[in-house]
């Protein structure tokens, strides 16, 4: 899509996940910037992106308290991967 009603939101999102996948972000801060983006996109039309969003964000939280801390970062790669594709 490249038309995103909330381009600002996206940018920032974008940045994050790559700040995650280059490891200068930790899981903690990536779910935080998920979260934050999810609750800034309130148009009906980017309703699948907040719910992806949200689900993302709640796959994160079951990941850090169900894996082992050692195995978070590549676990919640996936999930990053996922979003980057969805936005880019």
């Amino acid at each position: 899509m490249n038309d995103w009603i909330y381009p600002g939101v996206i940018n920032e999102l974008t940045t994050a996940c790559n700040d995650f996948l280059n490891r200068k972000t930790t899981v903690q801060e990536i779910q935080s910037k998920i979260y934050s983006a999810e609750n800034q996109i309130v148009a009906v039309d980017e309703k699948w992106l907040r719910d992806m969003l949200f689900n993302a964000e709640n796959e994160i939280e079951l990941l850090t308290y169900t894996v082992e801390e050692n195995q978070l970062q590549s676990s919640v790669t996936s999930i990053v991967h996922n979003i980057l594709n969805q936005i880019t």
